[in-house]
């Protein structure tokens, strides 16, 4: 039993993820992935050229709500809780994202401040894109922007989708 609908949550997401983590190879490396999602290796190249490797520690906020998005993030490997800081200035965690995903796309594509702080939950490795190298892709690789702008609009519709369903449940 879960003290709160937040930790009832957690616990699942938890769940979940664990179980494909174990169907997964996380052994991919951030190319292959990449080539998969851009239908393209070369698309691929041009992304993976222009980003930087990070690791960050449990406990370590990767972007702050509010701040300025100045860089977007891949997941290759890891867990991050999406917290927004309410208000009355208490905080809640919304969800978790897990391996093969991003963060930070709608700050730095809409120009405009974090709606959300990102912490890692877990040792995590990201892949950053600034918007110094998102503008330099937009310049070298029509292509390669087109590819990923198609990629963000895949996954953004599915946390639109998976919100919609928390919704949902959450009023009846």
């Amino acid at each position: 039993m879960a003290p709160d609908l937040d930790h009832a949550l957690e616990a699942c997401e938890n769940t979940v993820i664990a179980e494909f983590r174990s169907k997964s190879s996380e052994e991919e490396s951030f190319e292959e992935w990449l080539t998969e999602a851009l239908d393209s290796a070369q698309n691929a190249a041009i992304l993976v050229r222009h980003c930087n490797r990070i690791e960050v520690s449990p406990g370590e906020v990767i972007a702050r709500q509010d701040q300025p998005a100045e860089s977007m993030h891949f997941i290759l490997r890891g867990r991050v809780g999406i917290i927004v800081k309410l208000e009355d200035g208490r905080s809640v965690r919304v969800r978790s994202l897990g391996p093969r995903t991003t963060i930070g796309e709608m700050g730095l594509l809409s120009q405009r401040a974090r709606s959300a702080t990102i912490e890692a939950e877990v040792p995590t490795i990201l892949y950053e894109l600034t918007t110094d190298a998102y503008e330099c892709i937009k310049s070298e690789s029509p292509a390669a922007t087109h590819a990923l702008l198609n990629y963000v609009v895949v996954v953004m519709s599915e946390r639109l989708s998976f919100a919609n369903r928390v919704i949902g449940i959450l009023q009846r």
